[in-house]
């Protein structure tokens, strides 16, 4: 068998598993010879032999798990199977209750299943069912097992569950490895181009200096971003991850501690991790598009729609705080490109709704900036400084802003917050340190810039600019 992911984990469950059955198999041996010989009743000899055959095959299956996960495993389950078997089947032709026995098989499937995947899982509840349902129609009523047979089919879920969630989260980790290392590998070999260009071409020492000195500096830069770019993919992904796992090994231990309603509330958050993995993968893919294109056609926005579809990918996150989200009546329009406009949107909203008040209340608007009004007579939550601030440029612009009611951020909090791949430190809420550095990175790539205005209690103003259209027409940029 191949190796598995996680298998070193896998291995020490396993290891544990097997303790386990050893020592409950030699503690009922026990309980069982005092009791009866309290009681001066005869041994149950059968009982006696299957504990023996568990015992020994746990023994023999922890020496196999040194060279080999799944012989060992699947050694240990299959013999195991067959003794629970032949107690069932004893049971059964003696009168005894055997009721007792389908919890052991139950845990056969879950523990196969969480160890070595749900394949594994599968066909133990297939044996399971072939064998129940082959002993009913001999000793009992065939339909008495109908219930066993179906609650055992519910042990494999969790292993399907958890095992497409760890393969797709190992997909995407590599395709994204891949895309690091062909673009560190890409952009080294541009700037060494560009060196040897330079030497070649540039006959000025001084000036051939410098350039290599500059290109140097891009270097240093691209790959000290790159290192973080790494460091934030591992560290995001790695508490999801965590809780995926850590909900998983308590399933595993404490399944039949908890109920249904439990068990799916459990399920549910390692579904909500997954999705988080994915979010931050879809969240990278587009970073790594930003940085990758060369041209991008930009044109008319419609504002409306782009708010509207950008709040509609947020329905989940809206549905769960319900806030007030308050739109102009009209959007002026803008010159941009309207997938990446949906992207800063979205970040803005989905950071508003998670460290907003409670409820979150919303407020999107804009303001049109004319060199021919004065700062004081624009209606603005922005201060006049601001404003003044890009009434300046060259071309008209409008700035499109978003209002919350937040606890506010203190001015090294809001000095760090555009940086690339840095993180702030909420207690209420958690987040990635991605979305900002996105934001600025759209903004600059389509003319425009990114900022924030915040009073500590007073909530905070997340803006963005973008030029006007009556003063830009549509095309590429750069």
């Amino acid at each position: 068998m191949d190796e598995i992911p996680g298998e070193q984990a896998r291995r020490e469950t396993a290891r544990w598993v097997m303790w386990s059955y050893l020592g409950l198999a030699v503690l009922a041996s026990v309980l069982h010879i005092v009791r009866n010989t309290a009681m001066q009743r005869g041994l149950n000899w059968v009982y006696l032999t299957v504990n023996t055959c568990i015992l020994v095959t746990a023994i023999f299956s922890l020496v196999q798990l040194k060279r080999s996960l799944s012989r060992g495993m699947l050694v240990f389950s299959w013999i195991t199977f067959g003794c629970l078997v032949v107690l069932l089947t004893h049971e059964i032709i003696t009168g005894q209750n055997y009721t007792y026995l389908f919890t052991m098989f139950d845990v056969g499937i879950f523990t196969l299943g969480i160890i070595l995947g749900y394949k594994a899982a599968l066909s133990y509840m297939i044996a399971t069912g072939v064998a129940f349902f082959t002993l009913g129609a001999i000793y009992l009523n065939v339909w008495q097992l109908i219930v066993p047979v179906v609650v055992a089919y519910g042990f494999t879920i969790p292993a399907k569950v958890v095992e497409r969630l760890i393969d797709q989260s190992m997909r995407d980790l590599a395709q994204i490895n891949r895309r690091l290392e062909d673009q560190v590998a890409e952009r080294t070999a541009e700037l060494a181009e560009s060196n040897r260009r330079l030497r070649a071409d540039v006959r000025d020492r001084a000036h051939v200096e410098e350039v290599l000195r500059q290109r140097t500096i891009e270097l240093e830069s691209r790959n000290e971003e790159l290192n973080a770019y790494a460091h934030t993919v591992a560290h995001d992904i790695k508490s999801p991850l965590a809780a995926i796992i850590g909900f998983g090994e308590l399933l595993e231990r404490h399944y039949t501690q908890f109920t249904n309603d439990q068990l799916t509330y459990y399920f549910g958050i390692i579904a909500r991790n997954g999705r988080k993995i994915t979010n931050i993968v879809d969240e990278l893919l587009l970073l790594s598009s930003v940085r990758e294109a060369k041209v991008v056609a930009v044109g008319p926005l419609d504002m409306a729609a782009i708010v509207d579809e950008a709040q509609h990918r947020l329905m989940h996150d809206i549905a769960e705080k319900k806030p007030e989200i308050i739109l102009p009546e009209t959007w002026p329009v803008a010159i941009g490109y309207a997938a990446w406009v949906e992207e800063i949107w979205m970040n803005y909203i989905s950071n508003a709704i998670k460290y907003g008040g409670t409820p979150p209340r919303i407020e999107l608007g804009y303001t049109l900036l004319d060199d021919q009004v004065p700062v004081e007579a624009l209606e603005s939550p922005l201060s006049p400084e601001t404003l003044r601030s890009y009434i300046g440029n060259p071309h008209p612009k409008i700035i499109f802003w978003l209002r919350d009611n937040g606890p506010g951020l203190t001015p090294e909090e809001q000095s760090r917050l555009f940086t690339p791949f840095t993180r702030l430190e909420q207690a209420r809420a958690k987040g990635h340190g991605l979305g900002l550095s996105i934001v600025r990175r759209i903004a600059e790539r389509l003319d425009g810039e990114v900022g924030v205005e915040s009073v500590v209690g007073q909530g905070s103003t997340f803006f963005f600019t973008l030029p006007a259209a009556s003063a830009a027409t549509s095309g590429e940029t750069d």
